[in-house]
C-alpha cells in the first residue's frame, strides 16, 4: 500500500480573519446616518424647549385671576373691572371675563353675543363648573353651541336642561379692546374685566361674579307714638313688696 501524505496545515491569516469579522458585524451606512439625524433632531428639540416660556419660566399658578377677589364685595369688583376696561386700549386681543346681569340661559347668552361675530367665546362658567366651547362649525350658530353645551352638562349631571343650576354666571372671551368695550355696553352685560394682552389661557384663574356684598341693614321704621307722650318719660318705680 502506498503511503498517504498528510494534509499540509496552512497557518491562519489573523489579519484577514479580523477583517472578515469586522465586515460581518458592520452596520450599513444608512444606519449611521439615521443615528446622526436623530441626534441632531434631539439637540434641536432640547434647545427649543430651553428657550420656551413654559420651560424657562415658572408657571403662574397664582398669577392673574379673573373675577372678584376673596372677600371683595360686588360693588368693589364692578368698580375695579370698569377701571381695568377703561384702561384697555390698542388693538391687541386679550382674554376677559364677561359677567351677565344674572344667571343666563341659552336665549340670554345668544342675545348678548349676537352682534359680536368676531369675538371668541371660549368658556362658560356656572358656579364652580367650566364648560369649554368650540367655535360654531359651518351651518351652526352660537345658539346651537350654547344649547349643546348645556344639554351635555345637564346629561352628565343627571338634571334636566331647564334646571336653574345651569344658569351661566360668567363667560370667558377673547377679543380686541374695541370688541370688549362694545360688549360692555350691550344690554344684559353687568361687567367686562380684561386681562393684559400677554396673559395665556390656562395660566390664569377664573372666578364668576356672584352677589358677595353684605346685605344692607334694615332701616328702622318710625313708630306712631301718642301725642300726649312726654319727651323724657320717667320709669315708674317698682312697688314695694
Amino acid at each position: 500500500m502506498g503511503r498517504f501524505r498528510s494534509a499540509e496545515q496552512i497557518p491562519a491569516d489573523k489579519r484577514t480573519r479580523r477583517r472578515l469579522e469586522w465586515e460581518d458585524t458592520r452596520r450599513p451606512a444608512w444606519v449611521m446616518w439615521l443615528s446622526v439625524a436623530c441626534l441632531i433632531a434631539l439637540l434641536v428639540t432640547v434647545i427649543a424647549l430651553s428657550n420656551s416660556d413654559r420651560m424657562s419660566q415658572a408657571t403662574a399658578i397664582n398669577g392673574d385671576v379673573l373675577g372678584p377677589e376673596t372677600g371683595e364685595s360686588t360693588g368693589d369688583y364692578l368698580a375695579r373691572a370698569g377701571e381695568a376696561l377703561a384702561a384697555t386700549t390698542g388693538d391687541a386681543p386679550r382674554w376677559a371675563l364677561v359677567s351677565p346681569d344674572g344667571p343666563a340661559d341659552v336665549a340670554a347668552l345668544t342675545a348678548v353675543f349676537t352682534d359680536q361675530p368676531g369675538l371668541r367665546v371660549s368658556t362658560l362658567l356656572a358656579g364652580g363648573v367650566q364648560w369649554a366651547l368650540p367655535e360654531p362649525s359651518l351651518g351652526h350658530r352660537r345658539e346651537d353651541v350654547f344649547a349643546q353645551a348645556r344639554h351635555r352638562v345637564a346629561g352628565s349631571a343627571g338634571i334636566p336642561d331647564t334646571d336653574e343650576a345651569l344658569g351661566i354666571t360668567g363667560v370667558i372671551v377673547h377679543g380686541t379692546p374695541a370688541e370688549l368695550h362694545s360688549l360692555a355696553s350691550t344690554p344684559g352685560v353687568r361687567a367686562v374685566e380684561p386681562l393684559p394682552a400677554d396673559a395665556v389661557y390656562g395660566r390664569f384663574g377664573m372666578r364668576p361674579l356672584e352677589d358677595t356684598a353684605p346685605a344692607a341693614p334694615a332701616e328702622e321704621q318710625p313708630q306712631d307714638l301718642p301725642d300726649d307722650l312726654p319727651e323724657n318719660p320717667e320709669q315708674p318705680e317698682a312697688p314695694a313688696p
